[in-house]
């Protein structure tokens, strides 16, 4: 499991007035808490072959009116060093989701989308997808 603050959208998740960030005694412990509900964050990366990623780019960049309906039955298989990378920030209880993808550009990990948000039942929905 990933830490909280090795990702790159950590900035972004700190200034979400949604999220409360706390630390241990001596700072060596970082928790992130989901305030609607006070649910504690979990945070992983996953790795996703090119056309995956390129279909998960797509479904995550478009309107979310139809959200289930453009996914249907599209499950990306995680891969070993994947030419695509999400990061998520996931509420233990699924009422909260943040996801960034990346793609792996000139040695490194370049984002292809900015950080996406859901809440309710579309965090529910994304995260079937993703995790």
């Amino acid at each position: 499991m990933a830490n909280i603050k090795n990702l790159q959208m950590w900035n972004t998740i700190c200034t979400d007035a949604r999220i409360s960030i706390s630390k241990s005694m001596l700072g060596l412990r970082t928790t992130a808490n989901y305030i609607p509900s006070n649910s504690v964050l979990d945070v992983k990366t996953i790795e996703y072959s090119a056309a995956d990623g390129e279909r998960l780019k797509r479904l995550l960049t478009s309107p979310r009116e139809n959200l289930e309906k453009a996914i249907g039955d599209f499950h990306p298989t995680q891969t070993a060093n994947g030419n695509f990378m999400a990061e998520l920030c996931v509420s233990r209880d699924g009422a909260f989701l943040a996801v960034q993808l990346f793609q792996f550009v000139l040695m490194k990990y370049e984002p292809t989308t900015d950080v996406l948000i859901y809440e309710g039942a579309e965090a529910r929905i994304v995260k079937q997808l993703l995790a």
